[in-house]
Order: C-alpha cells, then structure tokens, then sequence
C-alpha cells in the first residue's frame, strides 16, 4: 500500500477547527437523511447523546488528519445512521468482547458497501487507507494479535465491498490470510450475498465472530502473559481496535427491559472525603499577600497593556448586553423607533427599551485551573495571566470566577484505603478525594480578592488532576449566574492523572469522562468552553483550544491568545 507517511499536526486556528466540524457535522446530516444527528468533538451523537458507533476507522485524529480523511470518517458515519437499524444491531450484539468487535466493524462495513455515490465511495476508500496507514505505523501488525486482527479486516473488507487488498498489504498478510482460510472461508460469500438484509447479515456476522473468538481469545491470552496486562494501552492516542471492550455502549442484558447502559461508565468509589474549600480557608493570609505581592512583581515585569485587552473583548460583552435587552417594554429608555405605537395603538404602553428579568449578569467568565503537581512551575506566570485577564474583565464588568482542582493526597489517600480493604474489587472508579478550590467567586469583587490569587503559588495544593468532575462543578457553578453569555476557561499541561485511579482502572480512565464531559457541554451550547493548554495542545479534548509556551505565560502573546480565544467562544 502507499505510504502515507508520518502525519503532523494539522495547522487550524480554533475558528477553523469549529467551522470544520461544522461543516462535517452538515455533511453527517445531510448523507444520513436525519435532522438531529450532530458530530460532538467530531464523534457522531444526536439528541440523546453520543451513538454507538465502535467501528474504529471511524474516529481520526482532527488535529492530525486532512480533509478528506475526516470527510471519510463522517461519509462512513453517515451511511451506518442512514442503513443500520441501532435496535437489531444492539440484539445481535454477541457478550463476548471478540465476538462484539468482530460484529460491530462488519456491521460498518456491510453499511459502507451500500454506498451508491461514487463521491462517497472514493471518500470511504481514502479513509480506510489512511486508517490502515495508522495501523501500521502503531506497530500493532507486528504481534500475532494484531496481524490477525488486521487481516480479519482486510479480508472481510474486501469481499463485503467489493474491492481488491493492494498487493502490498496482501503481501504483509499473506501467512496470517492462510492461517485464517479455514475459518474465514465458509463465511465470506454469505456475508457478501446477505448485505442487503441487516438481520440475515448479522446472523453470518455472528456465525463468523464465534468462529473466530476462540483463536483470538487465545492468541490475546498469550500475548498477556507475555507482555503485561496492560500491553493493549501502550498507544491509547490512536482508536484502533483494542479499546472496544471499554466502549460507551455494550449489549443490553436480556432483563433490562429493553433500555441502553453505559458499559462501564464513569463511577466513584466513594464522595465521602471530597471537599470544595475558599482559598482563604487553606492558605494563611500572610501567604496570601506575600504571594499577591509575587504575582503583581511578575504582572509588572510582563508590562503588558490593558486597554488593548479590553478593547478586543468589549465587542463580545456588549453584544451579550444587547441580547439582554427587550425591544418591547413598558418602562425603561424610551424607543424613538417604537413611537409611531402610540398613534397606531394607544393603548399599548411597549414603547421603551428596557432589560430583561431572565438573566443575573450580562455576561461571566470563568477559569478553571489544574492544580495537578506538574503545574507548580507555572504558578507564578499563571497569576500574572490571570491578574491581566480578569482586570480587564472586571473593567468590563464581567462577572468572574478563578476556581482550581487538585486532590487532598497522592496515590489515593482514604478512598484508596477503603477500596483495598474492600477487597480491592475491579474497576472502581474514581480513587481519591477530590479538593475544590474557589479563589474567586462570582459574588466577590475582583478589587477585594485579589489577595486570593496569591494562594497559586502554595505549593502543597499541587497533587493529583482529576479534571471531568471540576469541570462539571465549574459549570453549575457557572450556570447559577444565568448570564447571557458566559463561558469557562480551562488551564492545564496535560491529561487528567489520578495515579490511583489509573492503575485500578485504566490510563484512559479520566481521560474518557473529560471527553464525552466535554463533548456533552458542547452538544448543550449555552456556554463557551475554551482549553488552555500550557506546554501541550488541548484540540483532542477541547475543539476551542489554544496552546500556550509555558516560558511566556503572562506576556502578551498568551494574554492575546486566550482573549481571542474568548472572543470565539462568547461570539458563538
């Protein structure tokens, strides 16, 4: 096959990025005939929430793909919503993690074959070809699992599209494909004469998978033991087909009752030594000024200008106070343009400009800071940042709040302790105790709590990151002011890390809650949410994003970053 060679990032502004999804997100709709379909941080979802849709083709890198990559990933999309019925395909599903796997990327193909457009065709064939690239620079292909797993693939791809293995992958299964005749064989043909029928196809599909299962399921047990549990999280940036068994959806129990589960969801082990603090309660005041007196020096080395920042932000906030006026009021600033109503209408009193009750603020803001241990460095430049920002916020009377999360220890603490004398059952679950932190609130004056943003710089805050649930703690937070327009702002320099949470779980746990926490507040759409990634690039989680140099946090470059990020985002 062509080598597509290593993929770098793609250079998108944030703006740019949106616009894309969007118009993906338009394409989604309009390939698979429905309204309510939507693409949430390009993964496909519809009123009730992200689909499941497992194939693993099916989800590219956004920051690293080209457009006809995406385009592909979102025709493939398309084509299962408009062909799959999700009801029969839930009751096919087999239990099994082999078996479901091998159905679900069969089900996916069966739907791509009845692609009639050529155009689209063309797309779905480019995918998979950069799909198969992303494979195999994994370096997957190189257990028996993988290259097993790979020709499955590649074979069944071929008979149910109709389209020919190029000769170099045929040359790099070869053996694999010869071990794998006696089982696929049978089964081939019936799968490609039954693709116009969902029900019959699946059928074969999971004839096929149970065939299957007992060898991969053996081959998989020995490539365990060989190398660690773990092995199949070695690259758990790229979707490719390990990852299905910890999937959002899985097969209903026969005594649900009919309704779809989360498989293995979020899940806390225990809220019972979690706890939301003032910053004033944790850090002594002469720390909290000596600390000010810190941030202030830096805030002054930086020299960066005010009235600058709050010209490029005064557009948004006065268009939120726009949105909060009423054109039809019985009292408030008379509206010459409403006059001609008392000659028209007498009796009809609407003839002024006056603000609407729906709302507390205009406008809010709010930051949302990692105090994970690898963030310690940054303190000092993060004070300085903020000290810019939210003056010039304040300016704009803005409501604001700075809140942080961190945990009350390393490696679990408490929650930890209780889970291992529980008999340290499998995955539970978040495993420590979360620390909230309010240095701001929305209710404070900025001019009376500055002080507070001197406790940045107290080291022993800075454990462990458990980001999804403070972002959902900001957000009703954020929602209780019930502005107009609002938006959070969420710095880190990575991942979510909770060490405890990780090994008893998996890498990826934290990780995934912050996705679909993310891609949910996205679907919502009444507030702004931005990624600060400091020394890193938030995009994979945060589509609105910017990526700051950790050495110039709080000079004008980052100043100008985030505020334009703000615009983006308040400007929806």
């Amino acid at each position: 096959m062509t080598d597509l060679g290593q993929q770098s990032a793609i250079p998108r502004s944030a703006r740019e990025e949106y616009d894309l999804e969007r118009r993906l997100a338009s394409v989604f709709r309009a390939l698979s005939q429905d309204a309510d379909v939507d693409l949430w941080a390009h993964r496909p979802a519809d009123a009730n929430g992200l689909l499941p849709m497992n194939a693993p083709h099916l989800y590219p890198d956004p920051a690293r793909s080209e457009l006809p990559s995406l385009r592909g990933a979102t025709d493939a999309m398309a084509m299962r919503r408009k062909l799959s019925d999700p009801e029969l395909h839930r009751q096919m599903l087999p239990a099994a993690r082999e078996e479901r796997l091998i159905v679900e990327i069969l089900e996916q193909f069966r739907c791509e074959s009845l692609a009639r457009q050529a155009g689209v065709r063309s797309n779905l064939s480019q995918r998979h070809a950069h799909w198969r690239s992303e494979f195999l620079r994994s370096r997957l292909h190189e257990t028996h699992l993988g290259m097993l797993l790979y020709t499955v693939i590649l074979v069944t791809r071929s008979v149910v599209n109709r389209e020919p293995i190029g000769q170099d992958d045929s040359d790099l299964v070869e053996e694999s494909r010869f071990e794998l005749s006696p089982d696929l064989g049978p089964f081939l043909l019936p799968l490609r004469d039954s693709r116009h029928d969902q029900r019959a196809f699946a059928e074969v599909a999971r004839d096929l998978a149970r065939t299957l299962a007992g060898r991969i399921a053996a081959v998989e047990e020995r490539e365990r033991t060989r190398s660690g549990a773990r092995e199949r999280h070695a690259a758990p940036s790229l979707p490719l087909v390990f990852d299905i068994a910890e999937d959002l959806f899985a097969p209903v129990p026969e005594d649900s009752g009919g309704q779809l589960h989360l498989a293995r969801g979020y899940g806390v082990w225990t809220r019972r030594f979690d706890r939301e603090s003032t910053i004033a309660e944790v850090v002594r005041a002469e720390s909290l000024r000596s600390g000010r007196s810190a941030i202030a020096a830096e805030t002054a080395r930086r020299s960066v200008p005010l009235a600058p920042v709050v010209s490029r932000l005064h557009g948004v906030v006065e268009a939120a106070k726009e949105a909060h006026e009423l054109v039809d009021s019985e009292d408030g600033i008379l509206d010459p343009s409403r006059l001609s109503r008392l000659i028209t209408s007498p009796g009809d009193p609407r003839v002024f400009r006056g603000r609407s009750q729906r709302a507390e603020t205009d406008c809010a803001v709010t930051f949302l800071l990692d105090l994970s241990g690898s963030m310690k460095p940054h303190a000092l430049g993060l004070g300085a940042l903020l000290d810019v920002l939210v003056t010039a916020l304040d300016r704009l009377d803005v409501t604001t709040e700075i809140l942080g999360f961190t945990t009350n220890a390393w490696n679990g603490g408490r929650v930890r302790s209780e889970w291992k004398k529980a008999g340290s059952p499998e995955r539970p679950g978040r495993l420590n105790e979360l620390h909230h932190l309010v240095i701001k609130s929305g209710a404070s004056s900025w001019r009376r709590t500055r002080t507070h943003l001197g406790g940045l710089l107290k080291t022993s805050l800075y454990r462990e990151g458990i980001e999804a649930e403070a972002l959902r703690w900001a957000v009703d937070r954020l929602r209780s002011q019930q502005a107009v327009k609002s938006a959070v702002v969420v710095i880190s320099d990575g991942l979510p890390a909770d060490s405890a949470t990780a090994v008893a779980n998996d890498d990826d746990y934290l990780a995934r809650d912050l996705e679909t926490t993310v891609a949910g507040l996205r679907r919502a759409g009444d507030i702004g949410i931005l990624g600060v990634g400091i020394g890193t690039d938030p995009g994979l989680i945060y589509p609105t994003s910017v990526e700051l140099d950790s050495e110039s946090l709080g000079d004008r470059a980052s100043v100008r970053a985030i505020v334009d990020g703000l615009r983006t985002v308040l400007g929806r």
